[in-house]
């Protein structure tokens, strides 16, 4: 049994699939499988997967129909056999010493996350996310120090404890958007140690007409409501769970409630007064952290005028 499962879901990036697979490969650390997903791919991805499978024993390929990114990552946990699982979407990469430097994490402590850090790449710019650097502290407190970094929901920038994952049934929602902050936020809070290392692993590609930067208005729209619907479903988790504590769950609620309110940011027009509205209708301004002036100012003005303070205070 390999020490890491790197699940690699693969549909349309033959443009970039063999520099993601070369990251993989030329990794310092060589304990791990790869299982990469083809995603009912219609380019010729296939012919790439099956060169890694060839050139290296580790590489296993496995077909299935199209079900987006959710259902490939949830096939991929399905057949992982390693201790760890590490995601890695198919047009980003890796950097070569990310396993070694999570695994000397994993030997001193028995954690079931470890957060990396990642830099942002969008053409010839590039951006280092950097986040709370601890070690060996419980989920909650790991969710207070890493909510304020707008990426810590990006499942690949987390390697998670299998056993930890598959015993509390974790699952992406298919067939939705935003399915990392529909998922992510959770499992940090149902961890029992989580550690965060300096280490700059992973390179996520900001690209033309992708999942996050696509403006089609009927996307844009299926966007906002499936980041509504994880908001309720969120909610009422972490309300039913009697494990986590009345804090946690205070600023859980508050990290989920700006969430939708930092989403309204990005949108104009009839897609923003329609947001605002399902906003307003689930009263998310009580959700709000209230513990400072500010904040107490912050959500009265959003109970009393959610479009003035988003336009111009967000």
């Amino acid at each position: 049994m390999a020490k890491f499962s790197i699940i690699v879901p693969v549909y349309n990036v033959e443009k970039y699939l063999r520099s993601c697979l070369d990251s993989i490969l030329n990794q310092t650390y060589k304990d791990y499988e790869v299982i990469i997903v083809n995603d009912g791919t219609k380019d010729n991805s296939q012919d790439i997967i099956d060169e890694y499978v060839k050139k290296d024993n580790r590489f296993k390929g496995f077909i299935k129909s199209n079900g987006g990114l959710s259902d490939a990552r949830n096939y991929g946990v399905g057949k992982a056999k390693g201790d760890y699982l590490v995601f890695v979407d198919s047009d980003d990469d890796i950097n070569l010493e990310l396993l070694e430097e999570v695994n000397k994490v994993i030997n001193d402590n028995d954690v079931d996350i470890i957060k990396i850090q990642c830099r942002t790449i969008n053409g010839d710019n590039s951006n280092e996310e950097i986040s709370e650097i601890f070690s060996s502290i419980s989920g909650e407190e790991a969710f207070i120090k890493l909510i304020n970094n707008p990426l810590f929901v990006a499942a690949p920038l987390s390697i998670y404890r299998t056993e930890f994952w598959k015993d509390n049934k974790f699952s992406f929602d298919v067939g939705r958007y935003h399915e990392d902050f529909g998922l992510i936020p959770y499992v940090y809070m149902k961890a029992n140690k989580v550690s965060s290392i300096s280490y700059v692993g992973y390179n996520y590609y900001l690209r033309d007409n992708s999942i996050t930067t696509n403006k089609d208005e009927d996307k844009i729209i299926k966007r906002n409501n499936d980041i509504l619907y994880f908001f309720d479903k969120l909610r009422d988790v972490i309300d039913k769970d009697n494990k986590v504590s009345e804090n946690g769950k205070k600023y859980f609620k508050s990290y989920i409630a700006n969430s939708l309110y930092n989403r309204s940011k990005s949108l104009e027009g009839k897609l923003f007064d329609d947001f605002v509205l399902e906003i307003k209708k689930r009263e998310v301004y009580k959700y709000l952290l209230n513990d400072s002036i500010g904040r107490k100012f912050k959500r009265l003005l959003l109970k009393l005028c959610p479009k003035f303070y988003i336009k111009h205070f967000m």
